[in-house]
Order: C-alpha cells, then sequence, then structure tokens
C-alpha cells in the first residue's frame, strides 16, 4: 500500500517511488546536517517552525494522495505511514497507545534520525513533530495538540510523542 519501494532507472539516473510514482534522491545524513546547518544559519530561530510546517504540508499531502479505500481502516493506514517512515530510515516507530475513537495515540521513535542531528542545543525533531501533526489533521479532519515528553537528545533511549486533538 503505502510501502517504500522504488524504482531506480539506471540509463537516466532517476530513483521514483513505486507506491507515489513521484521522483526522488537519497541524502545521506551528513548532507542532511549540511543542509539543516545552513537553513539554521539563514532563518535562525525560524528554523523550527519552517521544518515544522514544510514537514506537515508533507503529512498532509501523504494522506491526501491515498486512496480513499484504505482511508477507511485508521489502523491499516497508520500501520502503513509507520512502515514508510522506518522504510525511509528516519527510525523505528512503536506505537504505545493508539485510541482513534478519541485521536489519542502515543509513539516512539528509536534510533530518530532528526533527533541526532543538532543544531546548538536543540535537535531537528519538530520535522517528526510536523509529519505526525499533517497526518493527523489529514486523518482526524483537527489539528492535534503534539507533546515531545522524551528525546534521543537529551539522554533519552528513544523520542517519545503523545498527540492529542487541540482544545479550542
Amino acid at each position: 500500500m503505502l510501502l517504500v519501494n522504488y524504482d531506480f532507472d539506471e540509463d537516466n539516473g532517476i530513483i521514483r517511488d513505486k507506491s507515489t510514482g513521484e521522483r526522488c534522491f537519497i541524502v545521506y545524513k551528513t548532507g542532511a546536517e549540511t543542509i539543516f546547518e545552513k537553513l539554521s544559519q539563514i532563518f535562525s530561530q525560524g528554523i523550527e517552525f519552517l521544518l515544522l510546517e514544510s514537514s506537515r504540508a508533507a503529512g498532509k499531502r501523504m494522506v491526501d494522495s491515498t486512496e480513499k479505500e484504505a482511508k477507511a481502516d485508521i489502523k491499516l493506514l497508520l500501520s502503513a505511514y509507520t512502515k514508510r517512515f522506518t522504510q525511509a530510515g528516519f527510525g523505528r516507530i512503536e506505537i504505545c497507545e493508539f485510541e482513534p475513537e478519541k485521536a489519542r495515540m502515543r509513539f516512539r521513535v528509536w534510533n530518530n534520525l532528526f533527533a541526532e542531528m543538532r543544531y546548538g542545543e536543540s535537535t531537528y525533531c519538530c520535522y517528526v513533530e510536523g509529519l505526525v501533526s499533517g497526518l493527523y489533521e489529514g486523518v482526524f479532519h483537527t489539528a492535534p495538540m503534539v507533546k515531545e515528553v522524551k528525546c534521543i537528545g537529551n539522554g533519552d533511549p528513544y523520542c517519545e510523542f503523545l498527540l492529542t486533538p487541540k482544545v479550542r
């Protein structure tokens, strides 16, 4: 369904995601660190907002591009999205709690790539926060409250996030 699976066209030097049909490329961690570092220098404190909003849009786009039939089973959809995140090399997701009727979820990211990359004392976990916010909004049609309760960057063995409906 939404698993990461690529076609490599060696003659033309193109990698295409089989699930979405989109052209993509591989970025090594050191390359991503350099990109994020330069963005941090340019945008200073605004880097978190930039990453949060761009990854949130990516999460919403992922849900929007999912077939309507696949959206009917939220647990199956969640399983597919967590596998896609893991297969993309961002880290392994473990769902600790999921209560779809309350739109509540707690999950862990082991080996979170974005927590391993740092700028000053901060990490880029805002990327994960934005991505799951977009997925959440696409599935539950409401904005979530996202709280990172543990972080590899603070010495925890994993990053842990809690998502609940935003109280208005």
